[in-house]
């Protein structure tokens, strides 16, 4: 069965969504069936061959040759933001035009709109059944930096967007039960979980450190406003006062890295370490400087409703995952069973939990718990079995 995948952007982008994406189509593949992916025009390739195979899986571009609407985590100006919407109609063309030469049985769109809405057009128009991915409400974040009428005006735009392509496509997928939640409330009936899970086959042994060193604690993923790192900087000020001297990594870069790297400095830290972006190839070199991830993010609509990777990941890798209790970490950890939770945002509650690990050590039972927890209800390869039962049903009712 060959499935097309619509995707605002895939590798060699690193982000969360594209390496979600990296996962469904491996796992896909694994199991038999034939993914293909296609690139918005926001996103150039790996290489100047197009179309091209990055970790065999065949992949069409169709950027644009502008510099300028290259995906980026920064905010747009809205003239930007009008001129990348309106190359919608190139990408139909583009899109049409490779649906005619895979002939797929599946169109799978992946948020955002600007993908959904040119897969439910050509779905209607090739009569192929029409998958749409959420995995976030980005639109959220719109709401947060919003400072005059047309900022107000947009989130409610894209909003009313979102769920129009909800409703016309004939099955919406959502990575877990919050964002699922929401997605009912907008009046769609045909929605499916598939949540974030491991590419097991990815996850490389670590090395034993022959050097002994004090418990070393860090974030590993994107380094944005949301994931409450500046909580972390401020705790470490006061540990670093009472004379401890475990060390704090951050690997990973975007909106918030320089405002994070400038509080540091304000608060004069010397065991608060920040790397930049890691590449995939290097996350082992990441994982054996740390043996506790912190994922401190804060309470708000987008945290309790998006489930992040890098935890899971962090659990596969036997690491001791320290979180927030906001929604999307609560669907994947079990306090004191599979991970530690505090209270977002509540530095005293998180100095208790990290102190008691300096003092007493990491739970070990925690960590072999977790790790048993991934591998056996987080792999991708579930999620794809999954994912091929639902294409098989919509198939069916299209035919009929």
């Amino acid at each position: 069965m060959k499935v097309l995948h619509i995707v605002y952007q895939s590798l060699p982008n690193i982000s969360g969504s594209s390496i979600r994406t990296r996962d469904i189509v491996g796992s896909q593949k694994e199991i038999g069936l034939k993914p293909i992916i296609i690139s918005s025009p926001f996103q150039n390739g790996e290489s100047s061959s197009n179309p091209e195979y990055i970790n065999e899986i065949l992949h069409y571009r169709t950027y644009n040759d502008n510099p300028e609407h290259l995906v980026t985590e920064a905010r747009s100006s809205v003239f930007k933001r009008i001129n990348k919407a309106l190359s919608i109609f190139s990408f139909y063309t583009k899109v049409d035009a490779i649906i005619k030469i895979e002939n797929p049985k599946i169109l799978h769109a992946h948020a955002t709109f600007f993908c959904g809405i040119v897969a439910i057009l050509l779905g209607e128009k090739h009569k192929i059944p029409v998958v749409y991915e959420v995995r976030s409400l980005w639109e959220e974040r719109e709401k947060k930096e919003a400072d005059s009428f047309i900022s107000r005006l947009q989130p409610k735009l894209i909003t009313a967007i979102e769920t129009y392509v909800m409703k016309r496509a004939d099955l919406v997928i959502a990575i877990n039960k919050n964002l699922e939640n929401n997605i009912i409330q907008r009046g769609v009936g045909n929605t499916e979980i598939v949540a974030n899970a491991v590419n097991t086959s990815l996850i490389n042994p670590l090395k034993d450190s022959a050097q002994k060193r004090p418990t070393s604690f860090g974030y590993i993923g994107s380094v944005s406003p949301i994931e409450g790192l500046d909580v972390v900087a401020r705790l470490w000020a006061i540990l670093e006062k009472k004379g401890l001297e475990n060390q704090f990594h951050v690997y990973g870069t975007g909106t918030f890295f320089n405002p994070l790297k400038s509080l540091a400095e304000e608060l004069d830290l010397k065991q608060f370490h920040l790397h930049g972006s890691v590449k995939p190839s290097e996350i082992n070199t990441a994982f054996n400087k740390v043996d506790v991830i912190i994922n401190p993010r804060i309470k708000s609509k987008i945290t309790d409703t998006v489930t992040p990777l890098k935890p899971l990941e962090a659990m596969a890798y036997s690491k001791l995952v320290v979180a927030s209790n906001v929604g999307g970490m609560k669907e994947l950890i079990e306090h004191k069973k599979t991970g530690l939770l505090f209270k977002a945002g509540n530095l005293i509650e998180l100095e208790k939990c990290v102190v008691e690990i300096i003092s007493c050590g990491i739970p070990s039972a925690i960590v072999t718990e977790a790790k048993y927890y991934v591998l056996k209800k987080k792999s991708w390869f579930k999620n794809a079995e999954k994912y091929k039962s639902y294409y098989i049903d919509l198939i069916a009712k299209k035919s009929f």
